[in-house]
């Protein structure tokens, strides 16, 4: 940002909210939003409520300008600053809000500060602000999450369309200071976001932009097996141009579809992300989970028998069995099968133990 550029001061009247905004939804980015929407839309950020105490009480502080770009004579785009513009859109203009009217109701009664006009830096084009705010947002101490920044990236990259791939990330990243692999991973999840966003989301009960978990595809697309199952090359120019959109329909349901418990079949952070990689990579537990209704759990057991697990359920059977010893003589009937299952217990046990007997031997030499 030139240090030759200064502060005007702006009729917040003059100024309009970015509707090109990576942070808002991709049903605004597609449509022509009001100024309302959009007001209405930043009030789901629980910050905007403080802003609009801040500013109230002490007024705009001149150190937060806003970065705008003249749209059309004496009228604004505010590329950087769209909350604090918010904020004091609803000082002025509190009628505007659909919700949190209450709280709104309360910051207006404690207090006096209504600013009209706002301190703001023009640039000749939203370009010239381009680097600044990749670093500020994507990388930077006023971070935003993790799909507005690849949206972000993904807008960018339109304007380095002649580079390949790869030439195009090391670019991005040298833009925002961060690093290509990382540039690269969330410019292919975010077309596998896209990909998701075209299919209406599967039609899963209330699935949708703020209720899906971006960060669980970036981090998918780190692991072999998950990246195979959606048909993902990282190291193709076009990484997802022969996308499974089938598989990632399913990959889609085991992370967001509940059950009767509210529960998803898969949560994607490490632990359960490493489990269904596991999974994905033998045929067997792929199908098995695939086909049934059990856990993430389950089906990795199938692919990761060891020592310990093997032990864990036997102990796991043998409490079952003292718990049952415990009460026995408290039943004054038992019921017909139970001698049949105590059988198949006795007969299972001593097959198990023959096998585990059988493995300590010693091998035959050649």
């Amino acid at each position: 940002m030139s240090n030759q550029q200064n502060i005007e001061f702006i009729d917040v009247t003059k100024l309009n909210l970015d509707k090109s905004n990576p942070r808002l939804p991709a049903k605004f980015r597609k449509s022509v939003p009001s100024r309302s929407d959009i007001v209405n839309w930043m009030l789901n950020d629980a910050s905007i409520i403080e802003l609009m105490l801040a500013i109230g009480q002490s007024g705009f502080f001149i150190g937060e300008a806003l970065l705008v770009v003249e749209e059309k004579k004496d009228e604004f785009i505010v590329i950087e600053g769209n909350r604090r513009l918010t904020s004091t859109i609803l000082l002025n203009e509190p009628e505007l809000a659909e919700l949190h009217k209450k709280k709104i109701e309360q910051v207006l009664t404690e207090t006096s500060e209504r600013p009209n006009k706002i301190p703001c830096i023009i640039f000749s084009s939203r370009d010239e602000i381009t680097k600044y705010l990749g670093y500020r947002h994507v990388t930077g101490v006023k971070s935003w999450g993790i799909l507005p920044k690849a949206r972000y990236l993904s807008e960018l990259r339109e304007d380095l369309a002649h580079l390949p791939f790869i030439k195009q990330c090391r670019e991005l990243a040298k833009s925002i200071g961060s690093r290509s692999d990382h540039v690269r991973k969330l410019l292919v999840a975010y077309q596998v976001y896209e990909a998701i966003e075209d299919e209406g989301f599967f039609q899963i009960k209330d699935l949708d932009e703020t209720s899906l978990y971006f960060n669980y595809y970036a981090d998918s697309l780190s692991r072999d097996n998950i990246r195979n199952f959606i048909n993902i090359d990282m190291k193709s120019e076009d990484p997802a141009s022969e996308l499974d959109i089938d598989n990632l329909k399913e990959l889609t349901q085991w992370f967001f579809e509940k059950n009767e418990q509210n529960k998803s079949r898969v949560i994607g952070d490490s632990k359960h992300l490493s489990m269904l990689d596991k999974v994905l990579s033998n045929k067997e537990a792929t199908e098995y989970f695939q086909t049934g209704t059990g856990s993430i759990l389950d089906a990795y057991q199938l692919v990761s028998v060891t020592a310990d697990s093997f032990n864990q359920e036997v102990e796991m059977s043998l409490s079952g069995l003292k718990r049952a010893q415990n009460i026995i003589h408290k039943v004054e009937q038992h019921h017909d099968t139970v001698k049949t299952k105590l059988k198949e217990i006795f007969t299972l046990a001593k097959n198990m133990n023959a096998i585990v007997v059988s493995l300590e031997e010693d091998s035959w030499d050649d």
